[in-house]
């Protein structure tokens, strides 16, 4: 009975958590200017981001090709 109980708390934790990272959504744009620590960010397509929200954001260069 134990066991069943603890199986079942788990799988419920597991949705729960996996419904959390669903409702995360994904923005796609470039920064166009940066200014003491406020950053303008064109994007590429609507956001469900609204102004107020705490978001992260993850910087990715563009590949640097060296030649010979």
């Amino acid at each position: 009975m134990r066991k069943k109980l603890t199986s079942l708390a788990l799988a419920m934790f597991f949705t729960v958590g996996l419904s959390g990272i669903s409702i995360a959504s994904s923005c796609k744009g470039s920064v166009v200017k940066n200014e003491g620590g406020e950053l303008v960010i064109k994007l590429k397509k609507d956001c469900k981001a609204k102004a107020g929200d705490s978001v992260k954001i993850k910087v990715k260069s563009a590949a640097k090709v060296e030649g010979c």
